[in-house]
């Protein structure tokens, strides 16, 4: 019976190894582009809908809206200036909007108070099926007799939280942030 070399026997094993580390790299660079196609395919990171953006819009909108009619005001016709508001709220922050209304009416005439404004960024902060919060920057200034009618900025960034009610996002509460 014949011996088989040392030498050929460790130049077979160096063999297989090397073709075991050749087909172990193959499968873990398979492996890596297969977990970044599916996370470039999952859910998180899948471009939204023309639906849901849709939705995402109409939010945006109905929140900005809210926050025009908010820092949009002058004494000559207050009134139009708070309909804007109540035109698009709801629930509890209409009615303490509506409760409110009388005497800041009289203090925006007193002061003969010209507020302007225009939304100058908004963003979804987060959105489901009923309920939207969405982040609003408004630049603006304001004059009245404290002023010396000179104008003064006013800026404000608002959170404003929406509902949906009857197929229109409408404010049910906000906040100054």
């Amino acid at each position: 019976m014949r011996r088989i070399p040392t030498e050929s026997v460790l130049y077979l094993v160096a063999l297989v190894l090397a073709c075991a580390c050749v087909v172990g790299g193959v499968v873990v660079v398979q492996q890596a582009r297969a977990d970044a196609r599916t996370e470039r395919e999952s859910p998180a990171t899948l471009a939204p809908s023309e639906a849901e953006q849709a939705r995402y819009g109409e939010a945006l909108r109905a929140a900005e809206a809210t926050a025009e009619a908010l820092v949009n005001i002058d004494y000559r016709d207050p009134e139009a200036s708070f309909e804007a508001v109540r035109e698009t709220s709801t629930g509890t922050f209409l009615e303490q909007y509506d409760a409110s209304a009388g005497s800041l009416v009289d203090l925006v005439t007193q002061f003969e108070s010209v507020l302007t404004g225009t939304v100058v960024t908004s963003a979804v902060s987060s959105i489901d099926q009923d309920d939207a919060t969405v982040l609003v920057a408004t630049d603006g200034t304001v004059e009245n007799a404290q002023t010396g009618q000179d104008a003064q900025a006013r800026n404000f960034r608002i959170l404003v939280r929406l509902g949906l009610e009857d197929a229109r996002w409408l404010t049910d509460d906000l906040e100054s942030v």
